[in-house]
């Protein structure tokens, strides 16, 4: 008798390991799929992509012209601001955006919650998609900081000169919107979306109030990762 339980256990073991391979091989499957199709997505823009890519690109250009007013955001001093501004050092960081997705994913796959582990993947995606995006992106157009020299017109682009250089566009932004237009998108309650892209919103803000970036840089980080949420929800419902 107890050697048919041992036996039972051990079979019972093998079948959920494999389970869980088959999970994760399935997942591993679906990355490189929707990689696939994020990163060659221009190919097929229609003109609705068209268009909002214009819209952001001239968006970005625009705010050239109010990216001194910085300095105003920077002059409040009020406790319980300052305090806000801080969510920067939290949501938007690398190992913010683990943190999320990889708790939602491993929650899913050792629970057999299939909508959290659908989650987890859709945020991991976002944000490694965006943030590759936005890495390229301030590399190649070698921005300087507002904290270097103050100038918002001062740019070294491919001169891989580091962090001070690589203010175009914002990876907090890109990352928190990342995070948050997939989360928000698992609720109907506008309320709750609402709720969900506050510490986005924020987010962007303090990099703005904490010099660390100009208010064009935060936009355009902001626009590509809420677009690249937006793509991936849509890849996944279609799925």
């Amino acid at each position: 008798m107890r050697n048919l339980f041992l036996l039972f256990l051990f079979s019972f073991q093998v079948s959920s390991s494999q389970s869980l391979y088959d999970k994760v091989s399935a997942d591993i499957k679906f990355f490189s799929k929707d990689a696939r199709s994020y990163f060659t997505s221009p190919l097929n823009f229609n003109s609705r992509d068209r268009v909002n890519l214009a819209l952001v690109g001239l968006g970005t250009v625009a705010l050239f012209g109010f990216d001194h007013l910085n300095k105003d955001i920077q002059k409040i001093d009020n406790d319980f601001f300052t305090a806000l501004m801080k969510i920067d050092s939290y949501y938007g960081t690398v190992w913010a955006f683990g943190a999320i997705s990889g708790t939602l994913y491993l929650g899913g796959l050792l629970l057999n919650e299939k909508e959290w582990r659908k989650t987890g993947l859709m945020v991991f995606e976002s944000g490694a998609f965006a943030g590759t995006v936005t890495t390229i992106l301030k590399v190649a157009f070698g921005r300087e900081r507002p904290f270097v020299s103050g100038d918002k017109f001062k740019f070294r682009p491919f001169s891989f000169k580091g962090n001070p250089y690589y203010s175009l566009p914002s990876g907090h932004a890109t990352l928190s919107f990342a995070i948050s237009s997939v989360l928000a998108s698992r609720f109907e309650n506008k309320v709750v979306k609402a709720i969900i892209y506050t510490p986005a919103v924020l987010t962007a803000l303090a990099r703005v109030y904490n010099n660390q970036h100009w208010f064009s840089d935060v936009f355009l980080g902001s626009a590509i990762g809420y677009f690249t949420g937006v793509f991936i929800v849509k890849l996944n419902s279609e799925r």
